[in-house]
């Protein structure tokens, strides 16, 4: 037997092939199992211990959903905190639109960013809203603060001069609101 050498039989070419199979095998295991190790680990739209970089707690990852959802249309529900109005004093009562704003402020959270005497004497109170998405602020305005009255509600000329341009709801104060505050 020296420096001869002999075919492959049969039985060690199966037992090579067999051995070759089965290492192939525990590496698609092992390979599999790690995966799903990490997929437990770390879960799809889980939460992680770890923080993060911001340095806040972290939040869950929202999953995707099986039909896109429509975006909701647009609403024209009033906003009132921060609401940019002016008052005016129609009713010539001294102190009536400071005092007036002053409440709106305070009461409701409007914003009073002009408040002076009307240019006019005004019999019914009105609030003119600047456009179109501001009706609902001026809509919203008249049912807070200016129950009992029958509040005359209309678009701002847009040629009105005496109105700051940020005002959002112009709210002239007339002869019928002064009566009340009596």
């Amino acid at each position: 037997m020296s420096g001869r050498h002999e075919p492959p039989t049969n039985r060690s070419f199966y037992l090579s092939v067999a051995t070759s199979t089965l290492r192939f095998a525990i590496i698609v295991a092992l390979v599999v199992g790690g995966i799903v190790l990490l997929n437990q680990a770390f879960p799809e739209g889980g939460t992680s211990a770890l923080p993060n970089p911001s340095g806040g707690a972290s939040t869950p990852t929202p999953s995707p959903t099986s039909k896109p959802t429509k975006k909701p249309k647009p609403t024209t529900s009033p906003q009132v905190v921060g609401v940019k109005i002016g008052v005016f004093n129609g009713a010539g009562v001294t102190g009536l639109a400071g005092d007036t704003a002053l409440m709106l402020e305070r009461k409701f959270g409007y914003d009073a960013v002009q408040v002076t005497d009307a240019p006019a004497s005004v019999a019914q109170t009105t609030l003119y809203y600047r456009s179109p998405s501001d009706k609902a602020e001026a809509q919203e305005l008249a049912r807070l603060a200016f129950k009992g009255l029958e509040i005359k509600i209309a678009r701002l000329d847009a040629t009105a001069t005496n109105v700051d341009r940020p005002v959002q709801v112009a709210v002239y104060l007339g002869n019928d609101y002064a009566a009340l505050q009596k």
